[in-house]
């Protein structure tokens, strides 16, 4: 801490891509557009924001930590189709409904669904976990429709569960006409909605572990295997990348959820109409390090620094020392400006005082906002002083009162 009233600790978090990107395409070029929102505060042209925003470009997107902090967003709330994102709510109703050891028998509906599978055919028996895998990793349209007509018995009553569970999750923007995500209509959602619906599936570990895995063997019938690659690049290129689901159609263009945990950071990006097939993973990858420059952690108090020493009132000159009472890591953005520390002590403490007894408060603040409260404490143990003692500093006291000198230590203080 410096000498300072107020302690400035600006937090800013390097980041360090590993390794080469898979993708060759280069870099995105625009920078912010006017009304993006970074921090929750509207960007305008040629301000300081502006300048600082992540460039990206993408009709649609949001970058949001896990825990929910909303660090970037470009038009968050417009309802957009979103191809086979449409998955993460079509398992967030199989995990809540289905064992996944059960078995499932392959329908004809199921076998005959287009575009993207993993060619099942009518008969076809495999577990539910073995179908999950196949739709998220590979995002198998097939599986998708024999796990929703497993679940329900039919597709349209499987649709209805996912808008009733759109709806007890409060996502205003999003409806849902089938359990693929194929262009239909009234089949449709938001960024911000799909990363709310990433994070709450992100948090059932079964999920997690799926959309993090590379590849994914599918094993049949007839003793076949197959390996399939997951459709997300990230999985095998972007250091930290944890998830979560590609999606293309001729409605939604390119898209991708993703998430990605570096230094205890976990970040959700979603990128919604991207250009390409590999434009969507440099704009995710445009996002996620521009989240793990701005955001992380920052060590914001240290456990027994000294902030101040305070006089015993007790004594001619004896003191003792205000320490902060623990140390405290802290996920700032540095977006809102510096964190600084003020320190507000008693002016003196009256013996007996005991080490650990709280004498102040150290406030965390970024701007307007408390960012947290630690004690100060003392760090000394200072007896009452004994009957002899005391009569010799209340002479020496009236001594000084009259013919001029200290009365008690001066005070000192540290930040």
């Amino acid at each position: 801490m410096t000498l300072s009233t107020r302690a400035r600790l600006v937090a800013r978090v390097a980041c360090t891509v590993v390794g080469a990107s898979l993708l060759a395409s280069p870099a995105p070029v625009a920078l912010a557009v006017p009304g993006d929102l970074v921090g929750g505060v509207s960007v305008q042209e040629g301000s300081a924001l502006a300048e600082i925003s992540p460039e990206v470009t993408i009709p649609a997107g949001v970058l949001w930590t896990a825990d929910g902090t909303r660090l970037w967003e470009r038009n968050p709330d417009d309802e957009r189709a979103m191809a086979s994102a449409t998955k993460i709510m079509t398992a967030l109703v199989v995990l809540e409904r289905a064992d996944l050891r059960a078995d499932v028998s392959v329908t004809p509906t199921a076998a005959r669904t287009g575009e993207a599978g993993i060619d099942l055919v009518t008969g076809e028996v495999m577990t539910v976990e073995e179908l999950l895998r196949a739709m998220l990793v590979r995002s198998a349209n097939d599986a998708a429709v024999a796990l929703a007509e497993h679940v329900a018995g039919d597709v349209k009553t499987f649709v209805g569960m996912m808008n009733a569970k759109a709806g007890e999750l409060g996502l205003r923007h999003t409806s849902f006409a089938n359990p693929h995500g194929l262009d239909a209509p009234g089949h449709h959602t938001s960024a911000a909605d799909l990363a709310t619906m990433a994070q709450i599936a992100l948090s059932d570990p079964r999920f997690a572990e799926i959309v993090a895995m590379p590849e994914v063997q599918v094993v049949y019938d007839s003793g076949k295997t197959r390996l399939f690659p997951n459709s997300n690049h990230l999985i095998a290129s972007y250091s930290g990348a944890t998830g979560v689901k590609t999606g293309w159609t001729n409605d939604a263009g390119y898209c991708v959820v993703v998430s990605a945990t570096r230094s205890g950071v976990s970040l959700v990006a979603v990128v919604l109409g991207a250009k390409s097939e590999a434009d969507r993973f440099v704009q995710a990858e445009a996002l996620l390090d521009w989240g793990f420059e701005h955001y992380g952690y920052q060590q914001v108090s240290t456990a027994e620094e000294t902030v101040a020493v305070l006089p015993v009132t007790d004594y001619l000159d004896v003191t003792v020392r205000a320490e902060v009472a623990e140390s405290l890591t802290l996920p700032v953005f540095d977006v809102w400006g510096p964190v600084t520390s003020d320190v507000d002590v008693i002016p003196d403490v009256s013996a007996p005082v005991l080490a650990g007894e709280r004498v102040g408060t150290l406030t965390i603040v970024q701007g307007d906002d408390v960012l947290a409260q630690v004690p100060i404490v003392a760090g000394d143990t200072v007896p009452v002083p004994g009957e002899r003692e005391a009569r010799e500093i209340w002479f020496v006291r009236l001594w000084r009162s009259i013919f001029g000198g200290t009365l008690i230590a001066e005070p000192a203080f540290f930040m």
